[in-house]
């Protein structure tokens, strides 16, 4: 029987830099900030209503109070407060149909970051990673590349694949 293990590293969400007045986006980034979005490029359907989606938020009903708190100096706080555990095994006697298993999972954790903005592009950096956001308003749009991580499993070894990853912020 094959069984796929989903994992999501959802990249704790790093920022960095420092503020740099170079622009205006309309919209001041220090503040705090709420997770209101979370899609993979590919639908699933781990809440088994019959309808794939890429909205892993409503998928997993997880990830529904997660912040990121920009402040005025040019550092800040992400706190997640939970996470998906997704697994599913292959259904017996098919090849393409799966039962899903998610269990969101409660813990509070916090990175510290710094940021740096120009006109519109926030650039955030933690542990000697950058990564770039768009404003627009009070929408932040962040786009981890590979930042969806799949493993399979199968008798015979492990293999894996990768999706981009895009998390939409809302100002408070």
């Amino acid at each position: 029987m094959k069984k796929i293990v989903f994992t999501l590293l959802i990249a704790s969400l790093l920022f960095s830099c420092k503020k740099d007045d170079d622009g205006d986006s309309g919209t001041s980034l220090e503040g705090t900030w709420k997770l209101t979005s979370f899609t993979t490029e590919t639908g699933f359907d781990f809440n088994e209503d019959g309808t794939a989606s890429n909205n892993i938020m409503s998928e997993t009903n997880c990830y529904q109070n997660e912040t990121v708190l920009f402040n005025g100096n040019g550092s800040g706080t992400a706190t997640n407060r939970s996470y998906a555990d997704i697994t599913l095994e292959l259904v017996a006697g098919s090849t393409t149909e799966y039962e899903y298993s998610v269990t969101c999972v409660q813990e509070t954790e916090t990175n510290t970051f710094s940021w740096t903005q120009s006109g519109n592009t926030i650039s955030i950096t933690e542990s000697g990673e950058t990564i770039s956001g768009t404003l627009s308003g009070s929408v932040l749009t962040i786009v981890i590349p590979s930042g969806f991580f799949v493993e399979v499993e199968e008798a015979g070894g492990t293999g894996f694949t990768t999706e981009d990853v895009t998390f939409v912020y809302t100002k408070q």
